[in-house]
């Protein structure tokens, strides 16, 4: 079993992707089973079959961080993440705060874990090629010539956004209903895209335009600690007078 844990936002859905051509050209003959974990982790005959599983975390966390072979890790910036989830998935910031925290302390439970391997969306490993010879280094065997390269292509902005426009032709297509925008969700079950991550310009950020202060220094200050282990410093200056209404986040400006 291998994980793509990652939070919202994080181009986890991108790891998950390359996870699956990794092990797929590896050992052509051997089944590559994608799975979206959420809650407890599925059932796996590991002499049978390659599970990749795509999560923001699970119910197990420590059975996850014992099965799994590798763990690639994405991680952002929660301010933009939760900017993020408000652009394009049309969340209110509540909501998105609420789960990119939960999402975030997931990542962090793993993050030294022996066999995790921690990417960070503001070094835009996505556009970098040698991303695919990182994660494929945590698998055993190696990748024949020009294998490394073919993935990465396939996986760069414009073949996704191809990928991502004919979505409701494919076969593997599902439709889902979406607790954040109280929509219904198109998205290919095997891939993990959705029709919501076309258009994404990976900006980084994003959250000094899309949040208020107010909601900003909300977050740095619930997370705090988690900020300080990875590296995003506060950059707000001094805050407007704010107070904290209905749950951890919610803001009134």
């Amino acid at each position: 079993m291998f994980c793509c844990l990652g939070m919202l936002g994080s181009a986890s859905t991108w790891t998950f992707n390359v996870v699956q051509q990794i092990a797929q050209s590896l050992a052509p003959d051997r089944p590559v089973r994608p799975v979206f974990v959420a809650g407890a982790l599925p059932a796996c005959d590991d002499t049978a079959e390659t599970l990749v599983i795509k999560t923001h975390g699970t119910d197990n966390m420590r059975a996850l961080g014992r099965r799994a072979k590798a763990i690639i890790i994405t991680i952002r910036d929660p301010r933009d993440a939760i900017a993020s989830l408000m652009q394009h998935n049309k969340a209110s910031f509540g909501f998105a705060a609420g789960v990119t925290e939960v999402s975030a302390l997931a990542c962090a439970r793993l993050a030294s874990h022996r066999r995790a391997l921690l990417l960070r969306f503001e070094d835009r490993f996505f556009d970098d090629p040698e991303t695919v010879g990182r994660i494929a280094r945590l698998f055993p065997g190696d990748l024949a010539n020009g294998e490394s390269t073919r993935i990465f292509e396939a996986l760069r902005r414009d073949a996704v956004e191809a990928f991502i426009a004919k979505l409701e032709t494919l076969r593997t297509t599902e439709r889902i209903f979406d607790e954040m925008t109280g929509q219904w969700d198109t998205f290919d079950a095997a891939s993990g895209w959705h029709k919501h991550h076309a258009g994404r310009d990976a900006e980084v950020g994003r959250w000094r335009r899309e949040l208020s202060n107010a909601q900003a220094t909300a977050v740095e200050r619930r997370m705090q600690g988690w900020m300080e282990r990875f590296g995003y410093l506060p950059q707000t200056s001094q805050p407007r007078s704010y107070r904290l209404s209905v749950g951890r986040y919610g803001i009134v400006d």
